[in-house]
């Protein structure tokens, strides 16, 4: 047999319980694959340890009274009219469950429909983005987001003016609160 039995096989096979073709397909596979057969044998002989060390039923302690003691319960029950009640009650529950989850449901769906989007909060950039830490105790930092230009904008106060050198890009800008905006590129 050039293909691999199934798992079921092999575990059968194990346990001694193949028959006829099926038992000389795995065969055939299983002289490619010795090391099964040595696998075979140590699982037969922790077969054999168990059932020699366990017995095959335990008869229960005083059988009589727990064979009496379940038919009792059985008769209690079948004797009890509580247990055809519940049938009646589950009828009606039954046919009145099928409404009552339609207009729960119909409720359920109304209520989703008069769900308006809530605004969107805007909190300052400075709770979303946390600080901004300056080494020298003389510049200050105020930070906003321009909704204009899609960004965070970071104003240092207290800095030295920017060197004629630095090639400014762009036109600057001027906010309302008198902040220049520019963009900067370093020259080399």
């Amino acid at each position: 047999m050039k293909k691999k039995p199934d798992e079921t096989m092999l575990t059968l096979w194990m346990d001694g319980e193949l028959e006829g073709d099926e038992l000389q397909h795995v065969e055939a596979w299983l002289q490619a694959h010795p090391e099964l057969l040595a696998e075979r044998d140590r699982v037969q002989a922790m077969s054999a340890t168990i059932k020699r060390h366990m017995p095959g039923s335990i008869e229960p302690p005083y059988p009589e009274f727990f064979n009496q003691h379940i038919l009792r319960h059985i008769d209690d029950d079948v004797d009890s009219p509580a247990a055809a009640s519940p049938r009646r009650q589950n009828g009606f529950w039954r046919w009145f469950a099928v409404p009552m989850a339609a207009a729960a449901m119909a409720v359920c769906f109304y209520m989703g429909t008069q769900v308006s989007e809530t605004p969107e909060v805007v909190t300052p950039v400075a709770a979303q983005m946390g600080s901004v830490y300056t080494p020298d105790g003389n510049v200050s930092a105020d930070m906003f987001r321009s909704a204009d230009a899609q960004a965070t904008i970071i104003v240092l106060e207290g800095l030295d003016d920017i060197p004629d050198e630095i090639d400014m890009v762009g036109e600057p800008s001027i906010d309302r609160s008198g902040a220049v905006m520019v963009s900067t590129e370093i020259t080399f």
